[in-house]
């Protein structure tokens, strides 16, 4: 499973360290923080700045590799992205509303760095363009992410559907209000699991990205049930160990 804390730390280094304190005390490998559009970061009447130092990114991909663990950025957009494009993250999530940016897949593809594409405004026309514009599909990955909160608008055989169209590894972007269609996922067999997180507990506090986040203390019990359901389907001892960047890792 790849931990995703998008802007759930609402700008502010001591919120997004916990999250790093967290993900490198725990089993888990990859982790990535999202850089949003300009006029995304002051949304909302509160006028929040989401933008983390550049200082924060290189302390934590620091940290990371000494643990051996990888730190990756989402991004969707040239501006935002521009003070950040010379650190050494390790992997790249291609935010959907930027899947036919040119301008930033021309940088993208240069950073020669793994890729996952979310498909969440992806039409097969869209992603083929897409990967038009990479030119190449080596350390390409697609990422099925459904927006919607409605059972009925999701459709995970779509995985099946885009590893069989696309010839790319296919992984699931959890974007629900609850965990049923990320266990359903298992039986599709994507190669990789995309969950947002969400650090405390605190009474009416709205994360950016709250509903479909899991609290980090749930992660445990979550991984549990992930892997009882695994040995349902497979009627035999799970295997923790999924491929991420070419390489068997344990999740």
């Amino acid at each position: 499973m790849v931990l995703e804390v998008g802007i759930n730390h609402f700008g502010k280094v001591s919120e997004a360290y916990k999250y790093l304190k967290f993900f490198l005390k725990s089993e888990f490998q990859h982790l990535t923080f999202m850089i949003h559009t300009d006029n995304f970061y002051r949304y909302m009447k509160r006028r929040i700045d989401f933008l983390l130092p550049k200082e924060f990114y290189k302390r934590a991909i620091k940290l990371a590799h000494k643990k051996k663990k990888k730190i990756g950025l989402s991004v969707c957009d040239l501006k935002s992205f521009n003070n950040l494009k010379d650190l050494n993250f390790d992997f790249y999530k291609l935010l959907g509303i930027a899947i036919n940016n040119k301008e930033l897949i021309d940088i993208l593809k240069k950073k020669n760095k793994p890729v996952y594409i979310s498909l969440a405004k992806g039409s097969d026309n869209n992603i083929s363009k897409c990967l038009k514009y990479f030119e190449t599909k080596k350390r390409l990955n697609l990422l099925y992410t459904n927006m919607s909160y409605e059972a009925k608008d999701l459709d995970l055989n779509r995985i099946n559907y885009l590893r069989k169209k696309f010839k790319l590894p296919v992984g699931y972007g959890h974007h629900f209000k609850n965990r049923v269609p990320l266990h359903l996922s298992s039986y599709f067999n994507p190669s990789f699991i995309f969950i947002y997180i969400k650090n405390l507990r605190i009474k009416k506090r709205l994360y950016p990205d709250n509903i479909h986040a899991f609290f980090i203390d749930e992660l445990k019990e979550l991984k549990k049930e992930f892997n009882e359901i695994q040995i349902i389907l497979t009627k035999k001892k799970v295997n923790t160990k999924v491929k991420i960047h070419g390489k068997k890792i344990k999740f």
